[in-house]
């Protein structure tokens, strides 16, 4: 049975590619563009800014052209894992649950419908690590110049490049770190904010989000045992650096995670080599451990992806829509269709938030009406059956 359902590992590919494709569509038919995102559309040099700009622009203004290059920098980077996995993980049946877990990382389904530059993180370290396992290294060396143009986050990767190369006494690699650290340093420099303070606990917090709680904790024992036990690749190299120095930074800086997320998310092959080399060599009645902390990941896993992708169904249960974790992305699409249905194209608010979102729909400024944000408004702006706003349009006084 095995062999039939992982015989063609294209075919096998191809069937995750398309169910996930198919998640990832309709997660992005319920989000509305967020302030964050309007910002990078509208303000942005960053690499997102760029794609989504040039996607908007063939294909029109809407969500799916808007996050068009973010979902297929996720199809590529899925791809890519399972192209790296092959060293790592000897077993088909290996490298798919690695790819399934992949797919479901709440941070991972996050890089592929939101506009950032995760995505995009993701996708060029994994085609990085894929050439260099190749051993095409002019290609290489090439791409990871590259790299250094495209956005800040990649001076963690630089620390892991020169790290390695000081692992492997590989001078070439050594220098090729060092020297793209400071290019890159001198291009993007390095954001963080506020002030000196720590910020530890919100930054596990969000770790163990992103992963899921019982994955990040195993994600945290895999990179250990690797370090005391096993031989190191470019992959443990770059996952370990972002890690540690986003724990370290924390201790006193508020961090843009972004920046070292992504290079941890592509952790999966590592994770699952040590969790199937630990069960594998024990007999069948002691791996009861194993199959509890199996089913536990998985059950978090699916929980998490289902809440990520019906997330609308959470404001049956919230008292206060807006305590919703996702409520900064819903709302604008469905206020701009319902101001579209009663002739109001153009309209002012004093939320320059809402406003920049509301531009992205075809909703300009008006001299003459007003929009109002009340709890008796007659604008009733619904999810999934449930009214999460209200507004009211006055006419403006000359």
């Amino acid at each position: 049975m095995q062999r039939v359902l992982f015989g063609s590992e294209a075919f096998l590919l191809f069937v995750l590619c398309l169910v996930d494709l198919a998640f990832l569509t309709y997660a992005i038919s319920t989000l509305s563009i967020s302030y964050y995102e309007a910002q990078i559309f509208y303000n942005s040099p960053q690499i997102s800014g760029i794609l989504a700009r040039f996607f908007v622009g063939i294909f029109g203004q809407n969500d799916y052209a808007l996050r068009f290059a973010f979902m297929l920098c996720h199809i590529c980077s899925i791809i890519l894992l399972y192209k790296i996995s092959k060293p790592i993980l000897k077993r088909k049946f290996d490298r798919v649950i690695c790819v399934v877990a992949f797919i479901m990382l709440p941070a991972t389904m996050a890089s592929a419908v939101l506009v950032n530059d995760a995505g995009v993180v993701i996708l060029l370290t994994l085609l990085s690590i894929y050439l260099y396992q190749l051993d095409l290294k002019i290609l290489f060396y090439i791409l990871i110049t590259a790299l250094a143009f495209v956005t800040g986050a990649f001076l963690i990767f630089f620390i892991a490049i020169f790290a390695f190369g000081l692992y492997k006494r590989d001078s070439r690699m050594t220098l090729a770190g060092v020297v793209l650290f400071v290019l890159c340093f001198y291009l993007n420099g390095f954001d963080s904010d506020g002030k000196p303070r720590g910020y530890l606990l919100d930054t596990i917090s969000i770790f163990a989000l992103a992963f899921s709680p019982p994955l990040f904790i195993y994600f945290v024992y895999t990179l250990y045992r690797i370090w005391i036990k096993e031989s190191k690749d470019i992959l443990w190299f770059i996952c370990i650096v972002a890690f540690l120095l986003c724990i370290v930074f924390s201790i006193r800086q508020r961090l843009f995670l972004e920046n070292f997320l992504p290079f941890c998310t592509i952790a999966m092959p590592l994770i699952i080599r040590t969790f199937f080399s630990s069960y594998r060599v024990k007999l069948p009645m002691f791996r009861h451990f194993y199959n509890t902390l199996a089913g536990i990941v998985s059950v978090c896993l699916l929980f998490g992806f289902f809440i990520v992708i019906f997330n609308e169904q959470i404001y049956h249960i919230l008292i206060e829509p807006k305590r919703h974790f996702a409520y900064g992305y819903h709302m604008a699409k469905e206020l701009s269709n319902e101001l579209k249905q009663i002739g109001a194209n153009s309209i002012h608010t004093t939320n320059k938030r809402l406003a920049l979102r509301l531009k992205f729909y075809g909703i300009k400024n008006s001299n003459e009406l007003m929009l109002i944000e009340t709890k008796d408004g007659d604008i009733k702006i619904q999810k999934s059956g449930v009214t999460i706003a209200r507004f009211n349009i006055q006419k403006i006084k000359e």
